[in-house]
């Protein structure tokens, strides 16, 4: 292999090749290279929401098996009052439901809540295994990579309306995974 060409498909490996305006193939400096990888993250990554004191998120949605699907977000409180998510609802399902964990139920067992609180001074995850979101009756099927409204009713803030980013199968099986409470070798008795 000539060593341009094996220059090449090192510089690609580590993500050093670009496009220029033509559409061809460019070597971009490390700083390019750096740059091109962040904004690279940046666009998969949710954007974040602002209401008031209110940060939302990490908002992402993915659909089961069945004709319902669940989301998942952060809601951040920087003030010093506690609120809470008291609705939330989506053009793309019949409803959506508020879920939280079953009390003395089983580790994934949740059911409907009243509200979700989102503490003064603190961050609420919603998560498969804890409090999340379920989407009932969707509308149609959640096209991977595409986005899917949703609005949050918000006991002090008001509402918001937020963009799901649809995740694959594999990305939602991921979250799931992480959302598992882990449990450690246990101690040998004594």
């Amino acid at each position: 292999m000539k060593r341009s060409a094996l220059f090449a498909l090192v510089a690609f490996a580590a993500g050093a090749i670009g496009t220029g305006p033509s559409g061809l193939a460019t070597v971009l400096s490390p700083a390019q290279a750096q740059q091109a990888r962040l904004s690279q993250e940046n666009a998969e990554r949710p954007p974040a929401y602002r209401l008031g004191d209110l940060t939302v998120g990490g908002v992402s949605a993915h659909q089961s098996a069945s004709r319902d699907g669940a989301a998942y977000l952060r809601i951040g409180n920087a003030g010093e009052d506690d609120d809470a998510l008291i609705d939330a609802s989506s053009s793309f399902a019949k409803r959506v439901e508020l879920r939280g964990p079953v009390p003395g139920g089983e580790v994934w067992e949740t059911g409907r809540v009243d509200a979700i609180p989102a503490p003064a001074g603190q961050e609420t995850v919603l998560t498969a295994a804890t409090l999340h979101l379920r989407l009932v009756g969707l509308r149609g099927i959640l096209s991977v990579g595409r986005s899917v409204p949703i609005t949050l009713t918000f006991e002090r803030a008001g509402a918001i309306t937020v963009q799901a980013r649809v995740l694959s199968p594999n990305e939602a099986a991921a979250i799931i995974e992480r959302s598992v409470p882990q449990s450690g070798p246990q101690d040998p008795p004594q």
